[in-house]
Formats: C-alpha cells, structure tokens, sequence
C-alpha cells in the first residue's frame, strides 16, 4: 500500500428493505430545546419540594412553641391570680389608709370645733342639740335666760379659727322651769381647711 493515498469506505446494505434495521435518531436528546425546559422544570419541582418542607417545618416548630407557651401560661395561672388577689388586698390597704387619714384629719378638725363652740357659750346659754345639715354646715340649737347672749354668741362664734360664718334662723320665746328663757338656732358654716396642716 502506498503512502500518502487515502481510501473512501462505502458502507452498503444489501438487505431488503424489510429486513433492514433503522438506528435510532436520540439527537433530540441534547437538543437546547428540551434540555431548558427540562432543566428549569426539574428545578422547579425541587425548589417547590424543598419550599414546601421549610414551610412544614416552620410550621411544625411554631406549633411547638405555642403549645410550650400556653403549658407555660398554664403553669403561671396560679401565680397570676395571686398577683391580682394582692393588688386587691392593696387596693383594699390604699382605701383603708386614706380613710384613716380623713379619720385623723376629721378627728382633729372636730377637736378643734367643739372647742370653740363650747368655750365661747355666755353662762345663761346651754345648747341642746348639734347637727351636721351639710359638709361645712352645723345646725346648733339651745336655750338662754338672756335673749342678748344670743348676739353675743353669734359674735364670738365668727371670730373662731373653726367658723368663716354664722347665722341666726330663728329665735322664740319660751318657758324653763316656769321662767322666761328664749330657744335659737344658729347656723354656722366651718372652715373647709380646718384641721388640715397649715390651716389657721
């Protein structure tokens, strides 16, 4: 054979068309057209899978963590009700210590009242009742042997820390122990600060 010549092979089938096998055309395989659209499906499904798994699993943890909190919220039950039981008891405590401040202050401002009505009565004078007829308002009613010490009263009365006024609502005759005497009644208003700290 001599070198440098080159030799065509000719591959002939000389079988008759129904015997003879056709190869298989598999180019479509590698063709971009389905390999893209295979492809972007493939990673589709695979991203929706993986998705669809984190979601679960979040899912599942938060149902975790709520049933753990409200396990939780179960355990403190008691105590709340224990914190809430004490803010009443407080409550309680706060309504009774304001009330026995006004107590105090009351106390003292009535001290000081009755003290300046009962030191200021002339001797004839004696008073048979004394009502409270509103929150500053005192109804006193008595009974004297002189009809001017009644005056006299109302005056002194005015001139107290306790009293800003004083009133006559009416004065009769009348008879005690078969003498002439005579029955009043004054109003008299008290001082809103009386008692309280600084007041004069």
């Amino acid at each position: 054979m001599a070198k440098g010549k080159k030799f065509l092979c000719i591959e002939i089938n000389l079988l008759p068309a129904e015997f003879r096998q056709s190869k298989s055309d598999f180019s479509w395989i590698v063709d971009r057209r389905v390999v893209w659209p295979t492809v972007a499906l493939f990673v589709f499904f695979v991203s929706a899978f993986m998705l669809q798994t984190t979601v679960t699993d979040t899912i599942d943890e938060l149902d975790r963590q709520l049933k753990s909190t409200q396990e939780e919220v179960e355990k403190e039950k008691p105590l709340l009700k224990k914190i809430s039981a004490l803010d009443e008891t407080m409550k309680v405590i706060g309504q009774k210590i304001n009330a026995l401040k006004s107590i105090q202050v009351s106390k003292k401002r009535w001290v000081i009242l009755f003290e300046n009505i009962s030191s200021m009565m002339p001797p004839n004078m004696w008073l048979t009742s004394l009502n409270q007829v509103g929150p500053y308002d005192m109804e006193l009613r008595g009974t004297t042997y002189d009809f001017s010490e009644v005056a006299e009263y109302m005056v002194k009365l005015e001139k107290q820390v306790s009293i800003s006024s004083v009133t006559l609502v009416s004065i009769a005759a009348t008879k005690i122990d078969g003498d002439a005497a005579y029955g009043f009644t004054i109003k008299a208003v008290i001082k809103p600060d009386l008692g309280l700290e600084g007041a004069r």
